[in-house]
């Protein structure tokens, strides 16, 4: 029998059987937005307000209540701490400052939304200037009325230190003099803060980039060193901070970032990642707004009680400084611990990105500040607001489940935010299916019969524009019967051309 014989007796081979089925995409799934649950997750009046104002504003209500908490952050500074595994790390100690960031497109309120959670500082900051204003008033009368030969002391030497809270449109150089003088910590805003961040990219910014990385420690100490006026020691740098951005912008510094260049985890340090898309406009009158008081009370209240002191058990974190210390309750304890060991299982796992390691490393200290801070929230927020003398310093498991919640919702934002350069095939993998599809479905002047990877890069689509990305998507379509390599060349599976499979 001839080789024509075999063929010509041969079976058909159908399509089936030549291309499979293409398996559809779920498997390669894009993170989604969770929905802020704000009067779950946040105590009195804390939660009401976040959702108040966000209907009242038509601004998101994931953005009203990372402003909300950076600004109880910003109260708390390091004027109480938490210690969050005492029998095991008796030295681990946790401030109460948190770093947030806004991304939305212009028009989703980030700016407006900022000024009103933070019109409660600007009242204590005012209340400080004041104060300021009469200290020295009261320095310089004392100055000009002294006689010769009155005993000088070095308070007399130099005007009174300027209190405050609250910093806007600083320098370096500024912040460090007000820390000097405010060792509790200060809080700030900016409304484009990708620029600034971006700023400390360039060389001559290094020792600013330094300088912030302590600050969003909390209790890192820090020497200033000027030439004119010597150098100064800061014992402790906290500092709180937010500020809005645009999605385009940051997933720009983010690719950037994912390249390995100061790779020193600057980015995870913005925990409280809020992004929202913009949603349809709607007015929203409601009746005279009493929230607005109580929740400028409550910070105003933890202002007072935590700059005065508690009677919480003690903790020397330097010669001379002590600070008051929360612990979690044995049963809110076990819920952290349980937390974190499953995180630290996550994170230590050798198929999770680098990227999203570096963020579930943090997540412990996030979890431990954010159980204090709703806390003390809930304490003096509620109606029955406990009295400041209260010795309690016990976090109880609501706040703790709380806050855990929390964390995870901020993680999932960080995520999807992230996650094109976390695991770049996979936008990949959607952005080029989506595309082959709309090729074979239109018939138009893409070679959709086959193609290169240097057809995909003319392109230019967003996700594929980097030969590497390219392959690694062209690479999943073609585990999943999407694709098949020739050569150089990849031809789609014409099963595609039956139905969507996207």
């Amino acid at each position: 029998m001839t080789a024509r014989d075999l063929l010509s007796n041969a079976p058909e081979v159908g399509l089936e059987e030549v291309w499979p089925e293409p398996e559809a995409l779920d498997g390669l799934e894009v993170p989604t937005l969770p929905s802020f649950d704000a009067l779950k997750l946040l105590p009195q009046p804390l939660g009401p307000w976040a959702v108040d104002t966000a209907e009242r504003m038509n601004a998101p209500v994931e953005f009203t209540a990372t402003a909300a908490l950076v600004a109880l952050a910003g109260v708390v500074g390091n004027r109480v701490l938490v210690a969050p595994d005492p029998e095991a790390d008796p030295d681990w100690l946790e401030a109460g400052n948190l770093w947030g960031l806004l991304v939305g497109e212009p028009g989703s309120k980030k700016s407006p939304v900022m000024e009103r959670a933070f019109a409660p500082l600007h009242a204590i900051e005012a209340e400080l200037h004041r104060e300021n204003q009469r200290a020295l008033d009261e320095w310089e009368i004392d100055r000009r009325t002294r006689k010769k030969g009155d005993p000088v002391t070095e308070d007399d030497l130099h005007p009174p230190a300027e209190r405050a809270l609250l910093c806007h449109d600083i320098t370096p150089e500024k912040l460090a003099d007000l820390l000097e003088h405010n060792p509790s910590g200060l809080v700030t805003f900016q409304d484009e803060l990708l620029g600034l961040v971006a700023s400390w990219e360039r060389p001559e910014k290094s020792g600013e980039r330094q300088f912030y990385l302590k600050l969003w420690n909390g209790l890192s100490p820090h020497t200033v060193k000027r030439i004119k006026r010597g150098s100064h020691y800061l014992p402790m740098c906290t500092l709180s901070l937010i500020g809005g951005t645009q999605p385009g912008p940051l997933r720009r510094y983010i690719l950037e970032a994912a390249k390995g260049w100061n790779n020193d985890g600057l980015l995870h340090r913005f925990q409280l990642l809020a992004v929202s898309e913009l949603g349809e406009y709607r007015r929203v009158v409601k009746s005279p707004n009493t929230l607005q008081a109580d929740y400028s009370a409550l910070l105003y209240n933890l202002w007072q009680i935590t700059t005065h002191g508690l009677s919480y058990p003690q903790v020397e974190l330097r010669p001379g400084i002590t600070r008051p210390v929360m612990t979690f309750a044995p049963e809110a304890q076990e819920l952290y611990l349980q937390w974190q060991e499953q995180t630290a299982r996550e994170s230590r796992q050798a198929s999770t990105p680098t990227l999203k390691r570096s963020l579930l490393e943090k997540q412990g200290g996030l979890v431990a500040k954010l159980s204090m801070l709703l806390e003390l929230a809930g304490r003096w927020g509620d109606s029955g607001r406990e009295a400041v003398e209260d010795s309690r310093h016990h976090i109880r498991p609501l706040s703790t489940a709380r806050a855990i919640a929390l964390a995870n919702l901020y993680r999932d934002h960080a995520l999807y935010t992230w996650w094109e350069a976390i695991r770049p095939e996979i936008q990949g993998a959607h952005a080029l299916a989506k595309r082959i599809l709309e090729r074979t479905q239109t018939r138009s002047a893409f070679t959709y019969e086959r193609f290169t990877v240097r057809d995909i890069l003319r392109g230019n689509w967003k996700g594929l524009t980097d030969p590497g990305a390219v392959e690694r998507a062209l690479g999943e379509l073609e585990a999943r019967g999407w694709l098949r390599r020739d050569g150089k060349a990849w031809i789609p599976n014409p099963r595609l051309w039956e139905g969507s499979h996207a």
